[in-house]
């Protein structure tokens, strides 16, 4: 259309169409425009109510769990002999411990070789053989089932200290054996590691199904070894130690497998691990390190922290809550003779109730004695509708009648369920917020249904405009021509005066 001008009146026709066309147009698009907007702002105004709602809730949440009443800390006077870990069935109570000694494993030193000597000429060395056979590990008395147990076969694969220490790492990982070489000034000997802890579970070395000895090998019966131990109950007793003061040294100790000694209260506790539990209930002990001369005194109390950051967690997302629905409702005033300024949700019902019922809850006292009110546990409200917290009083709730503030927090009449019941109404599926949120999609929805119909119904009046315009223009353009030929044919007439200036 741009562009047209009438051929027969001389008129903008365009423009006089835009023009009524804009004209017919405009107040129904203002009027989907401003509700467009309203419904958007609202939309992402529910958005933010419905986060912090949810929020809140979470704290809620984590304060109506029985489990956080019911959790146990354990504390001790001295720190670095040992960690704790403790179950709900943890008593609380004052403990005296006394680590007397840690559970080792085993490790000793076999028999020591001297490898042969390089050539002349820096020549490759053939390391030392031993003859085949069954080389047996055992961590603890062979003849106890429940030993733990590697044999090995030797033979031409691996029948060099480097080949034996492989097989041993290779084979005996799972049973918590492992070896490497060490040299001293003796020469080169096996040095076999075992994981398992506890008196009597020393590495011993069997050897059996022995094979002729062959020219250059050694006997595979001298890596075979019974330790000679010290008495676990007297640690002044001898212990047999590596001889490595002449070459091929004896086999001996490096470490004896010893069980955990402490005592509890008194009380003698032996364990072949580190790890003691099912001595004080609902306790695990986690010993680090070993003083028979140092007490240490263990307390199990009531998981007082936990409730405390949960309860300061309530107070943040409560105020935050009560933040967030004080700005979506609120109305600024901006001087005379101005509109004030007013939030997405004011004078909504619905954050009206959610508001309502959030404040009756926590303003109610509960009956049954004991703590009734928030303000009993350093919880009150200010002026302007969020809540305070005194952690002294507080602390003071809590060490002075834990039970009491559990039994006011949680359960189904605790206030945290009370408060939960309260927003589910808005949080859960079909709820509240969603109903609101599929409200406003559907006006969304209908803003686009009537702006399609808008312009089909501007187009038709568009192209009915220019039709009525064009039929106007032909019919001026036809009479201008019918005009011009009339006075053409009036001025050839006899008589007629012609008038000169034509």
């Amino acid at each position: 259309m741009a562009g047209i001008t009438g051929i027969g009146t001389g008129l903008p026709i365009d423009s006089i169409i835009k023009a009524m066309v804009d004209a017919e147009k405009a107040p129904k698009t203002k009027q989907l425009n401003t509700l467009n907007t309203k419904t958007e702002t609202q939309f992402s105004a529910i958005g933010s109510l419905r986060s912090a709602v949810n929020t809140f809730q979470s704290a809620l949440g984590n304060l109506n769990k029985a489990s956080l009443y019911q959790s146990r800390t354990a504390s001790f006077s001295t720190s670095g002999f040992m960690t704790a870990t403790t179950t709900t069935s943890a008593p609380a109570g004052k403990y005296s411990l006394q680590v007397q000694q840690l559970a080792v494993g085993s490790k000793v030193a076999l028999k020591s070789f001297v490898e042969p000597v390089a050539g002349e000429g820096g020549s490759a060395v053939t390391p030392n053989k031993f003859s085949g056979g069954t080389l047996s590990l055992f961590a603890g008395d062979p003849a106890d089932p429940k030993t733990k147990r590697l044999e090995l076969n030797i033979d031409a694969t691996n029948n060099t200290q480097a080949g034996i220490r492989d097989a041993i790492n290779a084979q005996g990982a799972s049973l918590g054996f492992s070896a490497s070489l060490v040299t001293d000034a003796s020469g080169t000997r096996l040095v076999v590691n075992s994981t398992n802890m506890g008196d009597g579970k020393d590495v011993r070395v069997e050897v059996s199904n022995l094979a002729a000895v062959g020219a250059g090998e050694l006997n595979l019966e001298d890596l075979a070894f019974t330790p000679a131990l010290s008495d676990p109950g007297n640690p002044d007793s001898p212990l047999v130690a590596p001889d490595s003061s002449v070459s091929g040294g004896a086999a001996g100790v490096i470490t004896q497998a010893l069980s955990a000694r402490l005592t509890v209260d008194g009380l003698q506790v032996v364990r072949d691990s580190n790890s003691i539990d099912k001595v004080i209930e609902g306790v695990t002990l986690n010993l680090t390190k070993a003083d028979p001369t140092q007490t240490i005194d263990l307390t199990i109390g009531n998981d007082r922290s936990t409730v405390r950051s949960s309860l300061q967690q309530f107070v943040t997302a409560y105020n935050a809550l009560t933040t967030t629905m004080g700005g979506l409702t609120a109305v600024v005033q901006l001087g005379e003779g101005v509109a004030p300024s007013t939030g997405a949700l004011v004078g909504d019902a619905a954050v009206r109730g959610l508001q309502s019922g959030i404040r009756g809850e926590i303003a109610k006292m509960q009956s049954g004695g004991g703590i009734a009110a928030l303000a009993q546990l350093g919880i009150t409200t200010q002026k302007d509708g969020t809540l305070a917290l005194d952690t002294a009083k507080l602390d003071a709730a809590l060490n002075d009648n834990f039970d009491g503030v559990a039994g006011y927090l949680v359960g189904d009449t605790g206030l945290m369920k009370r408060l939960d019941n309260v927003v589910a109404g808005y949080t859960k599926t079909g709820g509240v917020f969603d109903q609101r949120q599929a409200g406003l999609r559907t006006t969304l929805n209908s803003v686009v249904d009537q702006r399609k119909a808008l312009d089909a119904r501007i187009l038709k009046l568009e192209e009915r405009l220019v039709a009525q315009y064009t039929a106007m223009d032909m019919l001026v353009s036809k009479l201008n021509s019918t005009s011009d030929w009339l006075g053409t044919q009036l001025s050839n007439l006899p008589g007629v005066v012609r008038d000169k200036k034509r």
